[in-house]
């Protein structure tokens, strides 16, 4: 090995750092303008695309660089370290996708109910040139879907259907989606409701739909989340799925029908306002309302000793219940 180094660092160690930071600029670039100001997925999608290409040129250019800085000496080190690394982390987001791509079905759309699942009508509108079909792809997704997560079934309810609806449109909105339309059940007609969601970091619009079926007594819950852009998902809309099914189940847990139809909140606040409180007899001194404060008449002194106090009958099965429990009154 020859220890001659040369005044200047080869341009392949000059242009790894370069390439490396380009390729890394250009995807924080296009995930920015597509998180904050909506640029169009596809557009955002290709520039993200030339910046990993660039990554992946700059890792190869730092390999030829490195092999002729152990050949001859030649300095540049700091140039190649910098960018393999930037180089190589940018790299991994698509190796960890790459696992997941292996591991999960390719699939993008899911729902509750393959052989008649939620309509997407105004969504369909939304999805432009480029995005996925707003119908559902059929059996080949359904059995697909059923191999990998069973537990995506629907949503059985002992509620009326109107009040589902309710509760599951409160459950879209505390996700903070994006409702787009919102049809109540009426009559033999279905609760039809369609939401756009947004992934956490990179911005992409994803469709979610819920049908809500049933009568006065029972309702059941449909849902379906399809991807607008992609051949495959990665596991983000059963996940979605699994969110809305947890929110809706805390929404129930939340709210106790009454027998006029209506719903009680099971927050300290509002039980305390459904149970009047009992008029405490003592003003905020602490002495009996309407007693004169010169008069200790009535009173009896501080070290007076009480008598034996009668013994009480036992309470009846009747009586008996849970302390601070009035009685017809239940909030279960």
């Amino acid at each position: 090995m020859r220890l001659a180094a040369t005044d200047l660092p080869p341009s392949s160690a000059r242009w790894t750092s370069r390439v490396a930071f380009f390729g890394l600029g250009l995807i924080l670039v296009a995930m920015f303008l597509h998180r904050a100001f909506s640029m169009p997925t596809p557009v955002a999608i290709n520039i993200a695309a030339a910046g990993y290409v660039a990554a992946a040129v700059a890792v190869l250019l730092g390999l030829m660089a490195g092999t002729r800085i152990w050949s001859d000496g030649s300095p540049g080190t700091s140039r190649v370290v910098a960018g393999l690394v930037v180089g190589l982390g940018v790299l991994a987001l698509p190796a960890v996708l790459w696992m997941s791509f292996e591991r999960l079905p390719p699939i993008n759309d899911l729902t509750t109910d393959a052989a008649s699942p939620p309509s997407l009508q105004t969504l369909a509108k939304q999805r432009g040139i480029g995005s996925n079909k707003a119908a559902y792809p059929g059996e080949r997704f359904a059995s697909a879907q059923f191999a990998a997560y069973p537990d995506l079934q629907p949503l059985l309810i002992e509620r009326s259907s109107e009040e589902t609806f309710e509760v599951a449109s409160s459950a879209i909105k505390r996700l903070k989606m994006t409702i787009v339309r919102e049809d109540p059940p009426s009559g033999s007609n279905p609760g039809a409701l369609e939401a756009v969601d947004r992934t956490l970091i990179l911005g992409f619009y994803d469709d979610v739909a819920l049908r809500v079926t049933g009568d006065a007594r029972r309702a059941r819950i449909d849902i379906r989340s399809a991807s607008r852009y992609g051949h495959h998902d990665f596991g983000r809309n059963a996940e979605r799925m699994r969110r809305i099914m947890r929110e809706i189940a805390g929404q129930l847990e939340a709210t106790v029908p009454t027998a006029s139809g209506e719903r009680v909140h099971r927050t300290r606040s509002k039980i305390d306002r459904l149970v009047p409180k009992r008029p405490s007899a003592l003003d905020p001194k602490g002495r009996l309302k309407g007693q004169d404060p010169s008069s200790k008449r009535g009173l009896a002194p501080s070290n007076a000793q009480r008598g034996p106090e009668p013994k009480g009958s036992p309470p009846s099965a009747g009586e008996r219940r849970a302390p601070g429990r009035r009685p017809g009154q239940s909030f279960e």
